[in-house]
């Protein structure tokens, strides 16, 4: 992962640095050639996506002769990739970015010890968002209901069954986290009611983004307090769309607020394309992050939209290539 961005940028080699000297372990060996099963474990994973999403953008400022800001108007990012869109903005160092998102991927990690969970990916057979949730949330009603009166009437305990929706990631895909046994039953419903055609379990390390990540925001919270990371806005070079309201940071405080937020609150990335298509007309996305799927998710909802992906040194060096000539033709 990266590996062509570090041989192939010195640019992308000095973000593996930065992280490895920021988090005091040797980040870059992990991400270019450690083991997977060491990769995978979120508190690596997050601080690795980070690094990798950072690179590329580097990568491309350097093969283009241009800043982030030069090129696109706005940044976003999916879940842990929201921290590598407010570094983008230059609203947070890539240093205190990482060392923020260290501390979260360790207290998810620490949170999810000893749970039975799951997360799966559900391809929606055109139904509207809203009734999705709201069959979903009924479900959670019915297992708190059951756990109440199981406990002779007394509230479900924080250890109870938990799903919810964690990501609405297109219009025809959301993700359920959550305990494995609740999230099954919550499935099971959707499918019966003939909102969900089909689920695909994914290989995660915790169940993100619903309630039982709720002990990794004070975690993250302390972290925050202490780094008190976040930029003021003279600095920032573009707007950053949060994930938990699909609308731009407007403070300081606020990143602050909605990044200990979504921890365990849906990332609305439908809402956040759907603000930047209808508020700011937006129909080219760059896609930056290791990996193909927030530019499959664009593409697929906007399918006559231009969409980059911008992941490896050969795309990065073609977009380079398109921008060069553009220029030359005066556009």
């Amino acid at each position: 992962m990266g590996k062509d961005l570090y041989e192939q940028f010195p640019a992308a080699r000095e973000v593996f640095d930065e992280a490895d000297e920021a988090l005091g372990l040797n980040l870059s060996r992990l991400v270019l050639g450690g083991d997977p099963k060491d990769l995978v474990l979120t508190a690596n994973a997050q601080p690795a996506i980070v690094a990798v999403s950072v690179a590329a953008l580097r990568a491309l400022e350097s093969a283009t002769g241009l800043a982030a800001s030069a090129m696109y108007s706005f940044a976003m990012g999916h879940s842990v990739g929201e921290y590598s869109a407010l570094i983008a903005a230059q609203a947070v160092s890539l240093a205190d970015g990482l060392r923020l998102v260290r501390a979260r991927g360790e207290a998810m990690q620490a949170a999810a010890a000893g749970l039975d969970y799951a997360m799966s990916a559900c391809i929606l057979r055109r139904a509207a968002i809203a009734d999705v949730i709201a069959d979903v949330e009924r479900v959670q009603r019915e297992i708190d209901d059951k756990s109440a009166g199981a406990a002779g009437g007394g509230a479900c305990g924080a250890n109870g069954d938990v799903v919810q929706v964690a990501n609405v990631n297109s219009s025809s895909q959301i993700v359920l986290s959550g305990t494995r046994a609740a999230v099954d039953l919550a499935l099971a419903s959707l499918q019966q009611r003939r909102l969900a055609a089909r689920a695909v379990n994914l290989p995660v390390s915790a169940p993100f983004h619903c309630r039982l990540m709720a002990p990794a925001k004070k975690a993250l919270e302390s972290q925050i307090r202490a780094l008190a990371p976040i930029r003021g806005q003279s600095e920032w070079t573009m707007p950053v769309v949060a994930n938990v309201t699909a609308r731009p940071h407007g403070s300081p405080d606020e990143v602050q607020r909605l990044l200990i937020e979504q921890v365990d609150s849906p990332v609305l990335w439908l809402q956040s394309m759907q603000y930047l298509k209808t508020a700011h007309g937006i129909s080219r996305w760059g896609a930056m992050g290791p990996g193909s799927v927030v530019g499959n998710l664009a593409g697929k909802e906007y399918a006559t939209d231009i969409v980059r992906r911008l992941t490896d040194a050969a795309a990065i060096k073609s977009f380079a290539t398109v921008l060069a000539r553009q220029a030359q033709r005066g556009y």
